[in-house]
């Protein structure tokens, strides 16, 4: 029982950070928004910095599971791709940037910790649809599943870090088309390729 309310808290806390931030959102704050009182919150958190870790645990479990689904309903590698492009269309709505530059800014170590799990979880995810995708033939043969899945992450952050691009055009729905595309086109068989081009339309 007491896990459960714990996982409630740390669900609703995060809520709360997706939407204001994590600097703005007191403890207070959350007790409000919980309607329990500040002991009762100190009963399942010892602090602010334990309260942040669960909620973004939380936040990673919620994604893991969409992208599972994701992967679930798709029929093949490609078709797992593009179900994975609306998941992240869904997700970047979702996006508020000041969660991260707060996390950074006054969390540094959970920051870290965050971005190490969601680089693993990112690196796995595309490493196995590779090879899913090389079985079936739909990508090419030849390709290094191990390296494209490290260029695609070290292209990801690219962009995020580099200056190049502002917060606004990476999270337009043209620039993240652009970026799908760019990865699939790269790597996509002749079979695979008919395959993409049949269903394009879901990148609309």
């Amino acid at each position: 029982m007491m896990r459960d309310k714990r996982l409630e808290v740390a669900e609703r806390a995060c809520a709360l950070y997706n939407k204001y931030g994590i600097r703005s959102v007191t403890m207070d704050d959350v007790v409000r928004e919980l309607g329990i009182s500040k002991k009762t919150l100190y009963q399942y958190f010892n602090d602010k910095s334990e309260l942040i870790s669960a909620a973004l645990d939380c936040e990673s479990q919620r994604r893991t599971q969409e992208h599972k689904v994701a992967i679930d309903k798709s029929t093949n590698a490609i078709d797992q791709m593009l179900n994975y492009y609306d998941l992240q269309m869904r997700m970047i709505k979702e996006h508020n940037p000041s969660l991260i530059y707060d996390l950074k800014k006054y969390y540094p170590e959970i920051h870290n910790s965050f971005l190490d799990k969601k680089r693993k979880g990112i690196y796995e995810s595309v490493l196995a649809n590779l090879i899913q995708g090389k079985s079936e033939g739909l990508y090419r043969d030849d390709l290094n599943e191990k390296i494209i899945a490290r260029l695609n992450l070290m292209r990801v952050e690219a962009f995020i870090n580099s200056g190049i691009f502002n917060h606004e055009e990476i999270m337009t729905k043209a620039f993240f088309k652009e970026m799908f595309t760019y990865h699939i086109y790269g790597i996509v068989s002749e079979k695979g390729r008919k395959i993409l081009e049949q269903n394009i339309d879901k990148l609309k």
